[in-house]
């Protein structure tokens, strides 16, 4: 009886033809490019915070790939490429379109009964302590509130709590509840002759703070804002500013007759000055006044801010 060798067929796996997905090689490629466009300043540099909100597009370039790459292996990777550069695209030209709040969920106890406006009375209160926690949406605040603070959103989100005891407030304002989609409007008012200490918390989105009519103690802003303005209030004494955070365009006004320094901190930053007033050395931006002035604002910028313009 003769044997003779057995051939063993090959595996099953070895015979089919397997495409690598290349979605993940080509983020890697076009993030790099446009840190790289950045650092040569041919281009803005771009937030983490913008390219974070990018995320959907990660899913659907994973979708894509599962579905068609095996099959039309060449245009598959056409339109990768093409959908990536169009995000990053969108995130060199306009970040404040993007926002990491496309869904926003709530514990229900956290903030039981949300509604789309609430408002503290002045009443009895001789100074004013307001913070507002929030996730990507665009803000205003103001003054002209006819009470110590008003708050109203185009959405059934807004949770207030109210620590007030005798003359002194003390107020917080949440975003609550769970909705699908951008970021919503806000509009907080406070009393204009309030002595007013203000904290924002909040991440991606526009975010506008007109206080040139507020009587500010201080006020501190911790974002993840890709755009926000600050109008510098009229102040009594010596009033701190500080904004911390990866917005990617910062507006700072000094109204007529206020003196004022920003100090600017970290990051790739590019600073300028459009304030016939106000003269730039170095990393500082500062009124002529600044220095002798008893009533002035000090405002201090740090963290990713890619550019800062003051006017």
């Amino acid at each position: 009886m003769s044997t003779e060798p057995s051939t063993t067929a090959p595996p099953a796996a070895s015979r089919l033809h397997r495409r690598r997905g290349m979605f993940w090689p080509l983020v890697l490629i076009g993030i790099g490019l446009v840190a790289l466009f950045a650092n040569y300043g041919l281009i803005q540099p771009v937030a983490i915070v913008s390219l974070l909100a990018l995320w959907p597009v990660l899913l659907i370039l994973l979708g894509i790939d599962i579905a068609f790459s095996r099959r039309w292996p060449l245009p598959t990777l056409t339109a990768e490429v093409v959908i990536i550069g169009a995000a990053l695209l969108l995130a060199a030209t306009q970040p404040a379109a993007l926002s990491l709040a496309s869904f926003t969920f709530t514990s229900s106890n956290s903030c039981p009964n949300p509604t789309s406006s609430t408002s503290v009375p002045r009443g009895t209160l001789q100074t004013l302590a307001l913070r507002i926690d929030g996730g990507g949406a665009r803000y205003r605040v103001t003054g002209a509130a006819t009470g110590a603070v008003e708050a109203s959103s185009d959405r059934e989100e807004l949770c207030l709590l109210d620590r007030s005891s005798g003359a002194k407030g003390d107020v917080r304002i949440t975003q609550g509840s769970a909705h699908f989609g951008g970021g919503s409007e806000i509009d907080v008012k406070v009393a204009n002759d309030l002595p007013l200490s203000f904290q924002l918390n909040a991440g991606a989105g526009e975010f506008v703070m007109d206080l040139h009519d507020v009587q500010t103690t201080d006020a501190r802003l911790s974002v993840g804002a890709s755009s926000t303005t600050m109008v510098l209030p009229h102040p009594i004494g010596e009033v701190s500013v500080r904004i911390d955070g990866g917005a990617s365009n910062v507006a700072i006004e000094i109204p007529a007759g206020v003196e004022a320094r920003v100090t600017i901190n970290g990051g790739l930053v590019s600073s300028t000055s459009t304030n016939p007033r106000a003269t730039k050395s170095g990393s500082i931006i500062e009124t002529p006044g600044y220095s002798t002035a008893k009533d002035r604002v000090t405002v201090t910028i740090t963290g990713g801010a890619s550019s800062i313009t003051v006017r």
